[in-house]
């Protein structure tokens, strides 16, 4: 019997398959990676997004009447003289001890945002800021006798020309501040001790701004 040779001609069933340079294949499992990479980075910053509080649904800070009067309480006794209280609506609890007199309410639609006693350029001051129908910012500042740093904040920058304006039967001082709002200042005439000099100010010389200095005037008209 003769032996079996396998030096023959191979058939087509037994040729090896075309295969796939290395390269090649590298090339697609690393674009595959970087997809799926993606999608897990895109996924987390959508979840990130979901549950962040969105602009629109942060409700601003609040602050109530129990707050408020407790504020004014110790307001009055760091300064020594009852400064006003801006609080929004028609006015306080009826419950509360602030004075009728000092309460300025601003009408619906305003918030106060904060009331507290604090120094500015080494001045005891009382500070309330409030938040208008429109969600711009206006603050009301008191202090016994202040220097020109506390009526200029000229620390923070180059302060404007103050322009007199008359509101309510009051003459008041406008001026861009060094610290870039715009305040309406008034300084009691009859001065001695315990006057307070009063300043209103905002980011800009906007409507809100002068319906607080007007609400303002009236409470300290004599």
């Amino acid at each position: 019997m003769e032996p079996v040779s396998h030096d023959g001609p191979v058939t087509a069933s037994e040729q090896p398959g075309p295969s796939s340079p290395p390269g090649r294949t590298r090339g697609r499992q690393t674009a595959l990676d970087m997809v799926r990479s993606l999608v897990v980075i895109f996924a987390f910053v959508g979840v990130v997004l979901l549950l962040a509080p969105q602009p629109g649904a942060v409700d601003q800070p609040q602050v109530s009447d129990a707050e408020a009067e407790a504020a004014w309480d110790q307001a009055a006794e760091t300064l020594g003289a009852d400064p006003l209280l801006l609080v929004p609506g028609e006015g306080l609890d009826g419950s509360a001890d602030v004075p009728a007199q000092v309460v300025v309410a601003l009408g619906e639609g305003w918030r106060l945002d904060y009331a507290r006693t604090e120094e500015t350029d080494d001045v005891d001051t009382w500070r309330v800021g409030v938040l208008s129908p429109q969600a711009r910012r206006v603050d009301l500042e008191q202090a016994v006798a202040p220097g020109e740093g506390w009526l200029t904040r000229s620390e923070a920058g180059e302060p404007g020309l103050p322009q007199p304006v008359q509101v309510g039967g009051l003459t008041w001082t406008e001026q861009e501040r060094g610290d870039g709002d715009v305040a309406w200042t008034w300084v009691d005439p009859a001065g001695g001790a315990g006057a307070l000099t009063t300043a209103v100010s905002s980011s800009s010389d906007s409507e809100d701004l002068q319906a607080v200095v007007e609400a303002v005037s009236a409470a300290l008209a004599p």
